[in-house]
């Protein structure tokens, strides 16, 4: 729309506000206000409902909202006395009271041409917002031309970090960064929301190459989807001091507005915050990213090494169909069903068919095939899948610590041990901050035994990704599993309290109590962890593992009956340990016996598990061992 009221008009489409033909300098959030209060000029706009539409229920006082509606009428021309446009009706709220003439900014577009190009700056530290345009294309254009505004929001997020932080001398002190996931203003957000996250992620990951700022990952990043507010996010990572935030906006022509925010956490001050407009010909994709980067990389030299700025600048692929398709995948693969992993394995497989040098669409591609082995999948099915994806990329990159790293999780799935080491060292030796490998490296000691170690691992992976959820499963189990079962307890109410709504915390934490002797509340949290997973198979696995725990062998058989008759993967190791709880031994080494067929990767844990301490000197349990490597000569061997 184009909105036209005294000598201002503002176009949604182009995000412009104009005075006599001169486009103004506005910040984003008021000028979200502005179209907020025109839009509803039929009524009062209460200030909660200002505060809940503008700032998307972030926790900000009034008067950040009072300073904004200050800022609105002064751009309007208009102020507090006279309040000719925005007038506060006391006790209730606000009204834009002008008269508007609202048209289809499509009509207006010849008049509008004759504008000159603007650059409309921004309250940076040292900096500006940047428009790019080119030709007009498809909506889903936008979601390719990220790649080429990146490096500059990062250098503009650089530099504000630094003017925050920087010590009066030359030692900069490192920021603890938390980008949340951007959230959407469209009709449409099913469709822009792999777009949006997209975003997130690039910003993430390439933040993360700086070494001057430490950055939440992704997985823990992506916790606060549903919940940004300042004191969830302080309560959950509390040494965080910047929080970059953003919104992705559409217009009615396909261009696309992202609007990013970074706030010092421990103040509340809104350290920049910048506005960029995407309407770029595919053509022009790429190029554009040096034409940005050099306006400001001169300033930031002190903070991004020579290194680090060859690495921000390379883009992820030439192909623009196959980033599409890498972040449809992305996009699947979060939903973390069994349809929707697999959906996620074939757009990457489409992706790198497009461009066999994607290295970003195998290494998604391996770790999509590594959560289908672990939660739906006979392991022996689709660990070669794992191990293929890793390798074919490693042919391309050989110094990629993340496949490396996923290459060595594999192995420890297949019981490789060597293989294992080998490439969770190299991945390390490359890169000492991905959280992955020391999670390798915890389990690959929980399978040894050496319980020192697997403390020291466990709280790395911890300390570098602390809200993975992955982390907190298996960290749990490999605790429990070196007999650490109060440190496993401990560790599994922390992580309850961080994920209140996932299931396997609780079902995890309730085969610790059982170990540990408190049936009862195992029995509490293994239903409570049903209910939250639907009564999927493992689940009630391991809550007929309570009950049989506790002598309720009336409530085992059921549950097992229940989890079969779903017809989905469900780890043998695992019913196994009902079986030997009861004494039921004759029952036992068959579904072990499966569970080798199947390459399980519970069996990692087969030589220490305390379940089945009753049987684990035995011949026969002695036989499985020295097929998994896990017999004493082979630990020996494997021991660093």
């Amino acid at each position: 729309m184009l909105f036209r009221f005294n000598n201002i008009e503002i176009d949604t489409d182009r995000y412009e506000i104009r005075k006599d033909s001169h486009v103004l300098s506005v910040e984003p959030k008021v000028y979200d206000l502005i179209i907020y209060l025109i839009e509803n000029r039929q009524r009062i706009i209460s200030r909660d409902e200002l505060l809940s539409q503008i700032w998307a229920g972030r926790e900000v006082t009034d008067t950040t909202l009072s300073n904004h509606i200050k800022t609105a009428r002064k751009t309007l021309a208009d102020d507090g006395e006279q309040q000719k446009v925005i007038k506060t009706i006391r006790s209730r709220g606000y009204h834009f009271i002008a008269d508007v003439e609202a048209t289809n900014s499509t009509n207006a577009d010849k008049e509008l041409a004759a504008l000159p190009s603007q650059t409309v700056p921004v309250n940076t530290p040292k900096q500006s917002q940047r428009t790019v345009s080119g030709k007009q294309t498809p909506a889903l254009k936008s979601t390719i031309t990220i790649v080429s505004l990146i490096l500059f929001i990062i250098l503009i997020i650089v530099s504000g970090i630094y003017y925050q932080s920087a010590p009066s001398k030359a030692v900069i002190k490192q920021a603890y960064l938390l980008i949340t996931p951007m959230s959407v203003s469209s009709n449409d957000a099913t469709q822009w929301q792999p777009f949006a996250d997209q975003i997130t992620r690039e910003l993430i990951q390439d933040l993360r190459k700086v070494s001057g700022i430490k950055v939440v990952p992704p997985p823990s990043a992506f916790t606060f989807k549903s919940n940004k507010a300042r004191a969830h996010i302080k309560q959950q990572l509390p040494e965080v001091t910047f929080v970059l935030d953003g919104v992705v906006k559409t217009a009615n022509n396909g261009d696309v507005r992202f609007t990013v925010e970074l706030e010092n956490i421990d103040n509340g001050a809104v350290v920049w915050e910048g506005s960029f407009d995407i309407n770029v010909d595919k053509t022009n994709l790429f190029s554009a990213q040096n034409d940005i980067a050099s306006s400001v990389s001169t300033s930031l030299q002190v903070i991004i090494l020579e290194d680090e700025k060859a690495k921000l600048a390379q883009v992820p692929t030439s192909n623009l169909i196959a980033y599409e398709r890498y972040v449809q995948g992305q996009y699947q693969q979060a939903q973390m069903s069994h349809d929707s992993v697999l959906l996620a394995i074939d757009l990457y497989s489409q992706a790198i068919a497009l461009d066999e040098n994607f290295e970003a669409a195998y290494i998604a591609k391996s770790n999509a095939y590594r959560i289908l082995m672990i939660l739906f999948e006979k392991p022996k099915d689709v660990l070669p899948k794992v191990i293929a994806s890793a390798t074919e990329l490693l042919a391309i990159n050989p110094n990629s610590a993340s496949v490396q790293a996923s290459l060595g999780m594999a192995y420890i799935h297949a019981m490789l041990w060597e293989d294992a080491w080998i490439m969770l060292s190299r991945a390390k030796k490359i890169d000492p901050n991905l959280a992955l490998t020391e999670l390798g490296f915890a389990l690959y000691y929980t399978a040894l035994g050496e319980a020192e170690k697997v403390q020291q691992s466990v709280a790395r992976a911890d300390h570098l990704d602390p809200l993975n959820q992955e982390i907190a499963e298996w960290g749990l189990w490999a605790l429990m599993m070196v007999g650490e079962v109060d440190v496993a307890i401990a560790w599994g109410k922390r992580k309850i309290q961080q994920h209140p709504q996932m299931p396997y915390p609780l079902l995890s934490l309730s085969v610790a109590h059982y170990i540990n002797g408190n049936i009862e509340q195992s029995i509490k949290l293994a239903s409570q962890g049903v209910a939250l997973s639907h009564q999927d198979p493992f689940p009630l696995i391991l809550l007929a593992q309570a009950y049989a725990a506790g002598g309720y062998k009336d409530k085992v058989l059921p549950l097992i009956k229940q989890a079969t008759q779903q017809q989905l993967y469900m780890c043998p190791y695992e019913t196994a340990v009902i079986f030997a709880l009861m004494g039921q031994t004759e029952k036992v080494f068959p579904l072990l016996e499966q569970a080798v067929e199947y390459q399980s990767n519970c069996l990692i844990f087969a030589k220490h598990d305390p379940r089945f301490a009753a049987i684990r000197h035995t011949p026969r349990y002695v036989a499985m061992l020295a097929k998994l490597g896990l017999d004493d000569a082979s630990i020996k061997r494997y021991s660093k």
